[in-house]
């Protein structure tokens, strides 16, 4: 099963996305892959109550850009959070828009479990750089071609999630 959290920042998508795969894991123990890169103090503050919150319950891999390199050897059902962040880095390191999308392709190739969680930007005015719109088309992208992959794609708002697919 393939499934995403997708809404914007601060709705629940990471709490809820976490709970959901506690109960997919059926008492296995799943793999937490996370995506961010701790580049400031905030982030690392973020990040700080990311791990208290998952504490024991995953096993945490922290890869901010070769995700299925990093997931080669697991069976574990994968929580990977997150997507948006992920895309991020991939944009500040250069990785050309081919290697991005065939990240992603690879990433729903596999067997195991899955669950995303992705920001949902495109919601706002379009940007007025072109980094920036980069960004947000390709975040829209990835959004389609996982809600596409997925069995199961929930919208989260207000701590509030709801099932779409």
């Amino acid at each position: 099963m393939k499934i995403l959290f997708t809404g914007g920042v601060k709705s629940g998508k990471s709490h809820h996305a976490e709970r959901r795969m506690l109960d997919l894991a059926q008492g296995q123990k799943p793999v937490y892959l996370a995506t961010t890169e701790l580049l400031d103090p905030e982030m690392e503050k973020r990040i700080s109550e990311h791990r208290h919150r998952r504490s024991e319950k995953f096993k945490t891999i922290e890869e901010p850009l070769f995700l299925t390199e990093a997931l080669s050897q697991t069976d574990a059902p994968i929580l990977v959070e997150c997507m948006t962040m992920w895309l991020n880095n991939a944009l500040h390191h250069q990785l050309p828009e081919s290697k991005i999308i065939e990240e992603i392709e690879t990433l729903l190739s596999l067997k195991n479990e899955l669950v995303f969680v992705l920001n949902e930007v495109g919601l706002g005015i379009i940007p007025d750089n072109s980094l920036s719109r980069k960004f947000v088309d390709l975040s829209g992208r990835i959004a389609q071609k996982l809600a596409e992959a997925c069995d199961e794609v929930n919208w989260c708002v207000a701590g509030i999630s709801v099932k779409i697919k």
